[in-house]
């Protein structure tokens, strides 16, 4: 759940006017809502936190916030997987990528769709490392991780044994799931 307070705050240091910050805060202000189980309807009562389900604005907002978060977590720290690139329209020859000049690297710590977040990295060891800045952050926005909803997917090299790195979260071990690239050469190694 989004924690309202910190949103404002997230919006604030994104730049945005304060006059349409008061107004997104007006839309959230007074929200009453009823709970309705097996027919049965409860007395409708005060929500102060998250966002708006249904509402156009909704997915931005919960974009900045945790976009905000993962500023936050990975401010000072560099795990991720590090990508080269070249813009001066020979993108696709990887000879060109080994010459020093015009060449941008970047590192990638995560990749975001909706409520998804998938954090990149190399060894286990950074995976560690990434999940516990982001238990941090979570912790230091007043969000809860549900640990039955993460997999960690472990893609290695063609030529590497597959051994899927243990990581935990608040001590619990996070479930290993098999990554898509793994499905796929698994499907197309049968059919050889």
């Amino acid at each position: 759940m989004v924690n309202r307070d910190r949103l404002w705050k997230v919006m604030q240091k994104f730049g945005c006017p304060e006059r349409f910050a008061q107004m997104v805060r007006q839309l959230y202000d007074h929200i009453m809502a009823p709970v309705t189980d097996n027919r049965a309807r409860s007395e409708a009562f005060s929500v102060t936190s998250g966002v708006k389900q249904g509402s156009v604005s909704a997915p931005i907002h919960f974009s900045l916030m945790f976009f905000a978060m993962l500023m936050d977590a990975y401010r000072d720290k560099s795990p991720g997987i590090r990508i080269a690139n070249r813009t001066d329209g020979q993108l696709l020859n990887s000879w060109r990528t080994q010459a020093p000049t015009r060449v941008s690297t970047t590192t990638v710590h995560d990749l975001i769709f909706a409520d998804d977040c998938a954090l990149n990295n190399v060894t286990g060891e950074d995976m560690q490392r990434s999940m516990n800045l982001f238990v941090a952050v979570c912790v230091n926005f007043g969000l809860t991780i549900n640990t039955d909803k993460l997999v960690v997917m472990y893609e290695p090299p063609p030529s590497a044994k597959c051994n899927a790195p243990r990581i935990c979260v608040n001590g619990a071990q996070i479930k290993n799931g098999e990554t898509k690239a793994n499905q796929a050469f698994g499907q197309l190694q049968s059919s050889m």
